[in-house]
C-alpha cells in the first residue's frame, strides 16, 4: 500500500429491507451516496447528478435505473448515463461515481475501492445460527437515561429479550 492510499474495505451502511422501491440517501466517509435496486442488484452511486448537482436520492427508480428529479437524466447501476430526455444522437459518456456494493445476510455493504474478500459478517458465519436484528430508538432526558442505566434490575424486567 502506497503512502496516502487507504486499503479497500467493506462498510455496513443499511439493512437490505430498507432499500425498496425508493432510493435511500446515506453518508459514506463524508460523501453523500444513493442506494437503490438496479438491474445489477443493489447499487451505490455518488448522490449528485453531474448535470446540475441535484441529489439523485430525491428522484425515483425507473426500470432499475435512477432518474434525476430535475431533468430526468437516468443512470444505471454502474453509474453510466443511459437517458437524457429530448437528446438526439449518440448518448454522451456522462458518469456518476460508483461505489462497490454487496448484500449479505440482510445487510448492505459498500466500499470506495475493490475489496479482495467478502465482508466480515460475524464469527458464526457459515454455521446454522438464529440471527435477530433489533432496531430501537427513544427520546429522553440525560437524567432519565442515566437513571435507567444505573437501575440495573429494571433492564431485565422491563426490556426482556434485548439482553
Amino acid at each position: 500500500m502506497s503512502e496516502g492510499r487507504r486499503e479497500a474495505f467493506w462498510q455496513a451502511v443499511a439493512l437490505s429491507a430498507d432499500i425498496g422501491k425508493r432510493p435511500k440517501r446515506i453518508l459514506f466517509d463524508g460523501a453523500p451516496v444513493v442506494l437503490f435496486r438496479s438491474a445489477q442488484g443493489i447499487s451505490a452511486l455518488f448522490d449528485r447528478c453531474p448535470h446540475r448537482l441535484v441529489e439523485l436520492s430525491t428522484g425515483k427508480v425507473v426500470g432499475g435505473e435512477i432518474e434525476c428529479p430535475y431533468h430526468g437524466w437516468r443512470y444505471d447501476g454502474e453509474g453510466r448515463c443511459t437517458a437524457i430526455p429530448g437528446h438526439v444522437g449518440a448518448m454522451p459518456h456522462y458518469r456518476v461515481r460508483r461505489y462497490a456494493a454487496i448484500e449479505r445476510d440482510g445487510v448492505v455493504f459498500i466500499s470506495s475501492g475493490t475489496p479482495k474478500d467478502e465482508p466480515y459478517l460475524h464469527c458464526m458465519q457459515g454455521k446454522d445460527i438464529i440471527l435477530r436484528r433489533v432496531r430501537s430508538s427513544t427520546q429522553s432526558t440525560v437524567i432519565d437515561a442515566a437513571e435507567n442505566i444505573l437501575d440495573a434490575t429494571h433492564t431485565h424486567f422491563t426490556h426482556k429479550g434485548l439482553l
